[in-house]
């Protein structure tokens, strides 16, 4: 699985409002459309609503991302205090509250 944290430090922080203390998932790409906050209580999978575009995890240890429905197609990981543009969709995930994961 890919770590997606290089990724999303690439983006300027001056860009858009970061948002502190939250996990959220959006429909656009820079934290742009709809907001979907991230429950610390997702520690199963979790179908997201529509296909989400940007991601910021200021709040958790590690959010593991998938691609596909029901925590398939996994295209890797957002540790805390890390945001980003998706390059694919995400459409499930789950939150882990410890890092890393076992088995890692």
């Amino acid at each position: 699985m890919a770590i997606l944290a290089g990724v999303a430090l690439a983006q300027p922080a001056a860009a858009t409002e970061i948002p502190w203390g939250q996990a959220n998932f959006y429909t656009g790409a820079n934290f742009t459309g709809v907001v979907y906050p991230i429950p610390a209580t997702d520690t199963e999978c979790t179908n997201l609503p529509e296909p989400m575009h940007s991601v910021a995890n200021f709040k958790y240890a590690n959010v593991e991302v998938y691609a596909g429905e029901d925590c398939t197609i996994p295209t890797g990981n957002v540790t805390g205090l890390h945001w980003g543009t998706l390059g694919v969709p995400a459409k499930s995930y789950k939150v882990l509250v410890s890092w890393p994961p076992a088995g890692y």
